[in-house]
C-alpha cells in the first residue's frame, strides 16, 4: 500500500492559516452584526470586505481539516471507518448542540439587540443551522462520507469527484442543507487532504517568499474589480476562493520559520475553536449590554466588542478546561476516550 508522506512534527503553518481564518470569521460576523443593529452605516468597504473573505476564509479551514484528516487517520476497513465517525460525530455534535442552542436562546431573548429574531428550534439544529455552526454541522456529513488516500488513484478519484460535485452545485441547488453544504464544501476538504498526500507544503518551501505576497497583492485586486464589475455568482466565488486560499497558504507556508511565529502560533491556535464557538455569543450579549444602558457609540462598540470578541471566549475556554464536565462541552473526546491508532499514536 502506498502511504502519504507527511511531517511528525508539528507544523506550524496550520496554526497560523487557521488563526487568519478564525480572526476573519470574526471580525465577518461583528461588522455584519454591527450594520444590521444600526450601529454602523453599511457602506461599499464593507460590502467588498464581506463579500471577498467569504471566498476563502471558511474554505480555509475545512482544508486545514482535510489536511489533518489524512494527514492522522487511517481507514482501509468499515470498523476504522466507524470508529473514526463516531469519533469525530461525538467531537463535533456536542459543541455544536451546546453552542448552537445558546445561540438560539440568545436570540430569542433578546431579539431587538442582536442580528434577528431566531426561528424554530428544530429548525435551528436540524435543518438550517446558525451561522457559524454550520461549519460543524457539515463537517459531521464530510466524514459520513470520506475515507483516506493510500493510492495515487483514489487520490485522483478523489479531487476529480469533488470537483464535478462543485461544479454540478454551481447549477442544481438541493433544498436539502446536509447535501447542499457537502456539495458547496468536499471539494475544499479533498483538497486538503491531497495538500497533505503529495507532501505538498514541504514542496511549496522552495518557492521563494515573494510569490505569496504578490499573489495575495493580486487577489485583493481582483476582488475589488469583482465587487465593482460583476454579479455574485458561485463559479466566480469558486475561482476567487481558489486564489484566496492559495496566497494565504503560500505565506503560511513560507512563514512557518520565523522563530517569534513559532513561538506564538502554537499558543494563540489553542483558542481558536473556542473563540469560532463563541464569539458571537461574547460580542452579542456585550452588545446588547451596551445599548441596553444607552451607549451606542459606534467607536466603543468596535473597540470593546473587538476584545470581548476574542478575549472573552479565550478566558471561557481557560476556565472550561479547568473543570472536566464543563470542558467536555468544547472537546468531548477529551472525556470520552474512542480508540484508534495510525503510525502508532492515538488519533
Amino acid at each position: 500500500m502506498e502511504k502519504s508522506q507527511h511531517l511528525t512534527a508539528r507544523e506550524n503553518w496550520i496554526d497560523t492559516v487557521k488563526i487568519f481564518a478564525c480572526v476573519l470569521v470574526v471580525l465577518g460576523h461583528f461588522f455584519q452584526s454591527m450594520v444590521k443593529s444600526d450601529i454602523l452605516l453599511d457602506n461599499a468597504l464593507h460590502g467588498w470586505f464581506n463579500q471577498t473573505i467569504y471566498y476563502f476564509h471558511v474554505p480555509l479551514f475545512f482544508i486545514c481539516s482535510g489536511y489533518l484528516f489524512q494527514k492522522f487517520t487511517q481507514i482501509e476497513t468499515f470498523a476504522q471507518w466507524g470508529n473514526n465517525f463516531l469519533k469525530k460525530f461525538i467531537s463535533l455534535a456536542v459543541p455544536y448542540f451546546v453552542f448552537s442552542l445558546a445561540t438560539y436562546i440568545m436570540k430569542t431573548v433578546f431579539a431587538d439587540s442582536v442580528n434577528k429574531e431566531s426561528g424554530g428550534l428544530i429548525d435551528a439544529l436540524f435543518l438550517n443551522p446558525t451561522s457559524p455552526y454550520w461549519y460543524l454541522y457539515a463537517m459531521v456529513f464530510i466524514f459520513l462520507i470520506t475515507v483516506t488516500i493510500n493510492s495515487k488513484g483514489k487520490a485522483v478519484i478523489f479531487i476529480a469527484v469533488a470537483l464535478a460535485v462543485k461544479v454540478v452545485s454551481f447549477f442544481v441547488h438541493s433544498k436539502i442543507y446536509a447535501l447542499e453544504t457537502v456539495l458547496q464544501n468536499e471539494i475544499w476538504f479533498v483538497s486538503g487532504m491531497l495538500l497533505c498526500y503529495c507532501n505538498v507544503p514541504e514542496k511549496l518551501r522552495n518557492l521563494k517568499i515573494y510569490w505569496g505576497f504578490l499573489i495575495s497583492v493580486l487577489f485583493i485586486a481582483v476582488s475589488v474589480v469583482v465587487y465593482c464589475y460583476t454579479d455574485w455568482n458561485d463559479a466566480i466565488a469558486f475561482l476567487m476562493g481558489v486564489f484566496g486560499c492559495i496566497s494565504v497558504l503560500l505565506i503560511a507556508i513560507k512563514t512557518e520559520k520565523v522563530n517569534f511565529l513559532n513561538k506564538l502560533t502554537p499558543v494563540l491556535a489553542k483558542y481558536t475553536f473556542p473563540v469560532f464557538l463563541m464569539h458571537t455569543i461574547f460580542a452579542a450579549g456585550f452588545r446588547s449590554v451596551l445599548l441596553k444602558i444607552g451607549i451606542s457609540n459606534s467607536v466603543v462598540h468596535i473597540i470593546l466588542g473587538l476584545t470581548v470578541s476574542f478575549v472573552g471566549p479565550m478566558l471561557a475556554a481557560v476556565i472550561m478546561t479547568k473543570i472536566k464536565w464543563i470542558e467536555f462541552l468544547l472537546y468531548p473526546t477529551k472525556i470520552i476516550r474512542i480508540g484508534g491508532r495510525k503510525n502508532g499514536k492515538k488519533t
